[in-house]
Formats: C-alpha cells, structure tokens, sequence
C-alpha cells in the first residue's frame, strides 16, 4: 500500500531525478547542465523552492519504501523572502558568475507574480513511468491538496505544458481550472508555454 510523507536524506537522489522528469527543460535553460547536481545540493537546504520541507514523496510500503513520486510547492505568501534566500545559496554554489543568470531567473519568476499570498503554487509534480496509471499521481496530489489547507492554502495553482494533454485531462478529472496562458522567454535559450491551471480548497 503507497504512503505519502516526506522524503529522507537518502532519497534526494531520486526526488532530484523526479523533479526533472516533470520539468519541461526550463530548470536546465536557467541553470544549465548540472542542474541534477543543483536541486540535490538544493533539497538539503532550508527555505528553498526545492528543500525537503516543501516536497511530499509516495511510496510503496511493501517493498522496502520504494518512491514511486514526489510533489514540490510552497505557499505562495513564502516565496519573497525564500527566493532572496535562494539568491544567497545560488551565490554560493555558483559564485559570481550566478549574476549573469538572474535576468533570466527574474523572467522565469514573473510568471509567478499573480499568484496571491493564501495560494499552494504546485512546482513539480512526477511519478516514475513503471507506477503511472496506477492511480499514485492521484493520490500524491490529493495529500498535496491536504497539506496545502493545512498551511492555510485557498487554493491550489499549477502551470501544465500548453501541448501536455495527458496532464491537462489527469487536471481536469480532479476539478482544476484552466485560469490563464504562460508564457516565460528565455531569449536564445528558449519559449516556454504552460496553462495554469486553479482549484479551490
């Protein structure tokens, strides 16, 4: 029987691999081709968009707590000061070469600028190909939906790939609404268009 709970030290690995796997390219446009490397360095730290504290992982209880999926988010009202403490650990990790990235890190957030203080902004959600269809995606979200009202969360908002129509009809089935068009320019590195997609909780 899955389990959704946080994930342990010793999973970033995987939940690293995870990430990547619902990302559609953009992380890898922003932060080049370690970015692996990155968000693994990232989990073990706090007050970032992809520390344990903010990540859920289901996993299968009989057979020694395999992760099948993990979901990123945070509440949306976290995100300044945690982006400016996301800055600081950038800063080390890359040192000052870091600040030819942020024009585009500062495109790539605009995206987020509508959201409102009480909204759950779902990042990341992904489960292994062998377990999808399985219904582990669903329940994976769910708690998701759960954890959110916990912290305070009115809503729940998310951005699907604007082509992903597998996604958009697994978003649909559980009452998410289309609310608006993305679209984040990379400049040579690239287009990105996503639907957003809402749910009241």
């Amino acid at each position: 029987m899955p389990t959704v709970r946080p994930p342990l030290p010793v999973e970033s690995g995987i939940v690293s691999e995870l990430i990547l796997q619902s990302d559609c390219g953009m992380l890898t446009a922003l932060f080049g081709p370690k970015v692996r490397s990155l968000v693994i360095h990232l989990q073990h730290k706090s007050r970032n968009p992809y520390s344990f504290e903010n990540t859920l992982v289901i996993a299968d209880a009989t057979r020694d707590h395999d992760v099948l999926g993990a979901l990123v988010g945070s509440l949306a009202g976290t995100m300044k000061s945690s982006n400016l403490h996301t800055a600081a650990l950038l800063f080390r990790w890359y040192g000052p070469a870091v600040i030819a990235r942020f024009p585009r890190l500062a495109r790539a957030g605009k995206a987020l600028d509508g959201l409102e203080p009480d909204d759950y902004y779902l990042s990341h959600i992904a489960v292994l190909p062998g377990h999808r269809g399985h219904g582990a995606g669903r329940e994976l979200l769910l708690a998701g939906e759960e954890y959110a009202r916990r912290q305070g969360a009115r809503r729940l908002v998310l951005d699907v790939e604007e082509h992903n129509a597998g996604a958009r009809s697994f978003y649909s089935r559980l009452s998410y609404a289309r609310a608006a068009v993305i679209r984040i320019d990379l400049g040579r590195r690239g287009v990105f268009s996503f639907i957003r997609l809402v749910k009241g909780l």
